[in-house]
């Protein structure tokens, strides 16, 4: 009990708690049922793996390709107009520089399925130090794995979306041994640090984390005197985070205006006029955002997380009486996750108009709860516990079957995944109309481009996104991006006429390349991909290639 009195003293636990937590021998007749789950799990992960390789390419992975692609010889703001923080398209540059392959969408949807992996391998991790049991984790990994959120846009596409849980659950299990071990671990600290600008720099959205994480420094342990807290606990957080996060201070230090000018003015001024005076469908009142995240956050896994936490809180009660529920809720780690919960609720309504995916930053705190929740279940209400986290998980997988079924399914047919054939289609359309590779095109959609093996400018290498805010960049900041617009297009064309107009036919925006191509004599070529038709526009004077037999037929 010597551990229990100093690791956990902050959590005011009675004996049985402490018990529960630290000294209850592991069920042994689980382990045969322990290798079940994790061939379920398995099972479950393949056929994420195989809806994530089969997911079409989405208009949001045309920024982070293209320049992740390109930001290693040129700006990524200033020549690239990219408007995150810059951990992605580093990581995902560094990842092409490092395997030397020209499946750019291959490999990046690679590097979310690691993401997934990564998130995952938290979770156990997590477990295992708060000894909450082979169950939680499963429990804790179905409601993961089955989000039907995360099974959409938001988990399955290269963006930013899914790939900040990984980091930020780790910076959770790292806290937890700072604060959890015996003697001071500045190390620890330090990791959570790191860690959470890794966060942070991945997606803005979670910047809610840091103050948090200062905070549980602060008052926890309270075994710990203040100054011991603060010396071996929130500074070297605050150094890890800042370390991690001297990249992003460069920006903001040396070429202050034209960071905030693609990054927060982007989103707060150019996005905002943009939707204004759109006709597109949008989710922009509060009552419809309302809607919006009442169709995510009270469905499938989310709901049985938010059904978790208050069946785990409510068994004590069921008992004896609701004293003891609140002193199971009341312990720092429970706190902070449904605290991280709480405002990430808030942070998903800041941006307008409202995308599925601004609904994910609070889904891995309410898993986190659930876990923590039956970490400090005392021993008799455990089979309560255990009843509840079965029945959550069950249900998880069933509401996650119709779409991991089917991945499982696409897994066993390589040559049909979006990451594969996305490529073979586009180098056969550049093939079909003389292109060798290297000529500049036009395009909205510069993923389809780098995989036809063509160069993208930079005017284009963010995809329609500043496009299309082009005609709002208030005359201050126009100096900072590298673009065209709808109304300039022409123009811009006539000055240098690329040898290749590409046109996705998704876009109602590409309708001016199209007409451009069209009205100088450019010879189209199309093709068939999964349900759309890819044009692919040569000016009369580009040289061409003789092409193979058979392949896309001409307009």
């Amino acid at each position: 009990m010597q551990r229990v009195e100093i690791a956990e003293d902050w959590m005011e636990l009675r004996p049985e708690y402490a018990e529960a937590v630290h000294v209850r021998p592991r069920p042994k007749p689980l382990a045969r049922l322990e290798l079940v789950g994790l061939g379920v799990l398995g099972i479950v992960f393949l056929g994420l793996a195989g809806r994530l390789m089969s997911t079409p390419l989405s208009r949001d992975e045309n920024l982070f390709l293209t320049v992740a692609r390109l930001g290693g010889t040129q700006d990524i703001y200033l020549d690239l107009g990219y408007n995150h923080l810059p951990i992605l398209p580093w990581l995902l540059g560094g990842l092409y520089d490092l395997v030397g392959t020209e499946h750019f969408l291959l490999v990046a949807r690679l590097l979310v399925l690691a993401g997934w992996a990564a998130a995952l391998g938290a979770i156990w991790l997590i477990c295992r130090r708060t000894e909450a049991g082979f169950l939680a984790f499963f429990t804790a990994a179905c409601l993961l794995m089955g989000n039907v959120l995360l099974l959409g846009g938001a988990g399955m596409l290269a963006t930013n979306n899914l790939l900040p849980l990984a980091p930020a659950l780790l910076a959770f299990y790292a806290l937890l041994h700072g604060i959890g071990s015996t003697r001071p671990a500045p190390l620890a600290y330090f990791a959570a640090g790191v860690l959470v600008s890794c966060a942070i720099g991945l997606k803005a959205n979670y910047i809610f984390l840091a103050p948090f994480f200062a905070l549980a420094t602060l008052f926890a342990p309270t075994s710990r005197g203040f100054a011991l807290r603060l010396l071996a606990g929130t500074l070297p957080l605050a150094a890890g985070g800042l370390l991690a996060g001297l990249p992003v201070l460069m920006y903001v230090l040396f070429d202050t205006q034209s960071f905030f000018a693609h990054t927060l003015r982007y989103f707060t001024e150019l996005q905002p006029a943009y939707w204004a005076a759109s006709s597109e469908p949008k989710v922009d009142t509060l009552a419809a955002r309302i809607l919006l995240a009442e169709s995510i956050w009270l469905a499938n896994a989310t709901l049985l997380s938010l059904v978790g936490i208050v069946a785990l809180a409510l068994i004590p009660a069921m008992r004896t009486n609701m004293r003891e529920s609140l002193r199971l809720v009341r312990g720092w780690s429970v706190v902070l996750a449904l605290g991280l919960a709480a405002t990430g609720f808030v942070v998903a309504f800041v941006p307008s108009p409202s995308f599925p995916q601004y609904f994910v930053p609070p889904i891995p705190f309410l898993i986190l709860a659930v876990v923590l929740l039956r970490a400090r279940t005392a021993t008799p209400d455990l089979p309560g516990a255990q009843a509840v986290l079965g029945a959550v998980a069950l249900l998880a997988l069933v509401g996650c079957a119709s779409r991991i079924g089917p991945g499982l399914v696409q897994l066993a047919r390589p040559q049909q995944w979006e990451t594969i054939s996305l490529h073979r289609d586009m180098r056969a359309l550049a093939r079909e109309a003389g292109f060798s590779g290297g000529e500049r095109v036009a395009t909205l959609t510069p993923a389809l481009a780098l995989a036809g093996n063509f160069a993208v400018p930079p005017e284009f290498a963010a995809g329609q996104f500043v496009y299309r805010v082009a005609p709002y960049i208030p005359e201050g900041d126009r100096r900072y991006y590298t673009t065209t617009s709808a109304a300039g297009l022409a123009a811009f064309l006539d000055a240098a006429p690329p040898p290749a107009i590409l046109i996705s036919g998704e876009e109602k925006l590409e309708e001016p390349f199209k007409a451009y191509a069209l009205s100088h004599g450019y010879t189209g070529f199309r093709r068939r991909h999964k349900g759309r038709t890819i044009e692919l526009y040569r000016r009369p004077d580009a040289t061409p290639v003789l092409p193979p037999a058979g392949g896309p037929s001409t307009l």
